[in-house]
């Protein structure tokens, strides 16, 4: 599997944004670690701890991966090799679609978590300019040489 595959970038891109995630909820003493929220939703409705965490990491990591796609599919039909500008304007709008998604998930759910929301979204914005750049760059050296190579 290339490197730059929507898998390994995903999985990449979404490891960097968990581990920043968690790392802000540390260092905050704040509920923002999204495997853990939806696990936690989850779990209120199916009552079943092991499954749900399973099922909140299986979930991130999915919506990673389906992101990582869509980032890489509009990258290449428009032909852009994606740096840090590129990358923080793919995060930019993803945190907006990011907060549309979680503000409707949190709206509709029966037992939404108790956490500070206006807080969470702005972290969340943060959180997928780290996802997005982990994403560019994590085939972006990968991608150079196989452009050179069909140069060369």
């Amino acid at each position: 599997m290339e490197r730059d595959h929507p898998i390994i970038s995903g999985t990449i891109g979404t490891t960097l944004m968990t581990l920043f995630s968690y790392t802000i909820a540390a260092s905050k003493g704040e509920k923002f670690e999204e495997p853990a929220l939806l696990a936690e939703m989850v779990e209120k409705v199916i009552k079943e701890e092991k499954l749900a965490r399973l099922s909140g990491w299986a979930m991130h990591y999915a919506m990673g991966c389906s992101m990582a796609f869509i980032f890489q599919q509009i990258w290449k039909q428009e032909k852009i090799n994606p740096g840090i500008k590129q990358s923080l304007f793919a995060g930019f709008l993803s945190g907006l679609s990011g907060i549309v998604i979680w503000k409707a998930v949190f709206k509709f759910h029966p037992h939404p978590p108790k956490i500070p929301f206006t807080r969470y979204y702005g972290h969340l914005l943060l959180a997928h300019l780290v996802f997005s750049i982990g994403v560019a760059l994590s085939g972006k050296n990968y991608r150079n040489r196989k452009v050179q190579q069909s140069i060369g």
